[in-house]
């Protein structure tokens, strides 16, 4: 149960997710507090591509079709971790941190809840963390989660 004071607790909760990383830690801690503070909670799915090849050409797909399209590849995931738990889904294109940051910003987030997961020495050296970038740009808290392993 959680204890904090209700002008402290975080109004808005924030988890990102993408069809890679669908983030249960993080939908399971951000749904456990959304339903004791009373938090609205926000699912953001950020794409990096703006739309997908098709026969005959180049596809662009609206924001509103990219949310759609991942909630539903996403939703048994979901619908196991948040049951009937009330939330909004977002989506924007963009570079994943960037992205992360500036839906948070849009939408008066309070807090948001990641998970990260383990890296190797290249992917440190040649790939920027996406945790890290939202920690330093972030306009509120951020809860950052390790991934969550198998028993």
């Amino acid at each position: 149960m959680w204890t904090m004071h209700k002008l402290l607790a975080p109004k808005t909760l924030m988890v990102p997710m993408t069809p890679d990383r669908p983030a249960r830690l993080a939908l399971r801690v951000a749904g456990q507090m959304a339903r004791e503070l009373g938090s609205r909670l926000i699912l953001a799915y950020v794409s990096t591509e703006p739309g997908h090849m098709e026969q005959v050409g180049f596809k662009l797909e609206s924001i509103d079709e990219i949310r759609d399209r991942l909630e539903g590849a996403m939703g048994a995931i979901i619908q196991e971790e948040l049951g009937d738990q009330p939330h909004e889904a977002v989506a924007s294109v963009n570079e994943r941190a960037d992205g992360i940051v500036a839906l948070a910003r849009t939408h008066g987030v309070d807090l948001i809840v990641l998970e990260t997961r383990p890296r190797s020495l290249l992917e440190r050296v040649f790939t920027p963390s996406v945790s890290a970038k939202v920690v330093q740009h972030a306009p509120c808290a951020v809860l950052v989660l390790p991934e969550e392993r198998p028993e």
